[in-house]
């Protein structure tokens, strides 16, 4: 698909460098060892869960230099796969050199500064969470290579970095696999035999402190995109031997529905959760909320505005102002009561705290959705909730 308002989600590969960066962060929980991840060592109803913030190297630094808000558990980044050994590709924003050596290089592709090693040594993150890109919007046959072998010194590189970081990380291969969005990933069985040898290869050089995240879209948008089609998520789950946890991404109101004219009906986010909540449920694995913001609001300016043309109207357009008890009860609430109603199985929630007007991905004319202002800083009232939930989440 093309560049225009159709790529309206975070953490995609759109077109030219448009490597969207969806970053969540995992910091410094420090009641684990590298190896070993929380829900490992101990059973699902006593592990405190992660709470995860975001997006770019500046919003993390952002949000920490604040002290506005709840400490978080670690630090995530992005990665393209296809770079990780290329210079001329900034080593993928992987924050290290083809001989392992880090990097002061701090990438950015428009997204954001990315340097996924600096995004765990900098915050002394107990756990870093990699968004791996493997698709082929900019990377034609990328899959292919993969399964074939040839990228196998990639992986190798991975597993360099993996080992010499002091965190578990969180590796999301190939994430939001289920999204129109991701070209390459509409071919199931070739995605799950990509990400497959990923793991194997990984685990083959001792990369001991790698875990890995199934995360799907679960979007409403995707529906739409695919005129009404529903994915079985199935299709592209490569086995439970090759994860460790489930994910999904969180954009709207759990029962959001379309208010532009539609020809089928489109499931909600509740509905669409769900399934990969059920599908947790029945293999008895951990699930990430690995991609979460208020699309459409701005925090700091306290108005919202249309999303995209696909869902409620030209993206950036019908921008009205909205109270703090708005924002709150529009999309805060319900997704910690989601959250609630569902702590069986959700232990990971990624908050994505970024003004993206100032990046070029995201700002006007809104190719690629209109997003607002999601930091948290910017609204003390916005925060002051905030951290109020996040610690009754969490059990403080």
């Amino acid at each position: 698909m093309n560049c225009d308002f159709t790529s309206i989600a975070p953490g995609k590969h759109g077109c030219a460098r448009r490597l969207a960066l969806g970053f969540a962060v995992l910091l410094g929980a420090g009641a684990c060892d590298a190896g070993q991840s929380r829900f490992e060592q101990t059973n699902a109803d006593s592990v405190e869960p992660l709470f995860i913030v975001g997006q770019d190297l500046d919003a993390i630094r952002g949000y920490v230099a604040s002290g506005c808000c709840v400490e978080p558990d670690g630090t995530t980044a992005y990665v393209d796969f296809y770079n990780v050994l290329a210079e001329s590709g900034d080593f993928g924003g992987l924050g290290i050199d083809a001989g392992g050596t880090p990097l002061q290089l701090e990438a950015d592709w428009g997204a954001g500064p990315v340097n996924a090693y600096k995004t765990a040594a900098e915050f002394n993150a107990s756990y870093l969470a990699i968004g791996l890109s493997i698709t082929e919007n900019e990377h034609p046959g990328g899959l292919d290579q993969i399964v074939a072998g040839e990228r196998d010194a990639e992986i190798r590189q991975l597993a360099v970095f993996a080992q010499d970081v002091q965190a578990t990380v969180l590796l999301r291969i190939g994430y939001e696999f289920d999204g129109a969005w991701n070209l390459g990933y509409e071919n199931a069985p070739r995605f799950k035999a990509a990400y497959r040898r990923i793991v194997d290869g990984i685990r083959a050089e001792g990369a001991a402190n790698v875990r890995f995240v199934w995360q799907g879209a679960a979007s409403t948008t995707d529906t739409v995109l695919d005129d009404g089609r529903r994915d079985d998520i199935l299709d592209w789950y490569p086995g439970g031997e090759y994860v460790d946890w489930l994910g999904f991404s969180w954009f709207m109101h759990p029962e959001a529905q379309a208010e532009v004219d539609l020809d089928f009906d489109v499931p909600t986010p509740r509905q669409l959760a769900g399934e990969i909540l059920a599908l947790a449920r029945r293999l008895d694995k951990p699930v990430l909320i690995a991609e979460a913001a208020p699309q459409g609001f701005d925090l700091r300016d306290r108005t919202t505005a249309h999303h995209s043309p696909v869902w409620d109207g030209p993206a950036g357009t019908g921008t009205r102002p909205v109270s703090d008890e708005e924002i709150w009860w529009r999309w805060y609430q319900p997704m910690f009561d989601f959250i609630a109603d569902n702590d069986d199985v959700i232990e990971g929630l990624a908050y994505i705290n970024a003004r993206w007007e100032d990046q070029d991905m995201w700002d006007a004319p809104y190719e690629s959705g209109y997003w607002g202002d999601s930091r948290i800083e910017t609204n003390g009232a916005i925060a002051s909730r905030f951290n109020s939930a996040i610690r009754s989440w969490r059990g403080r």
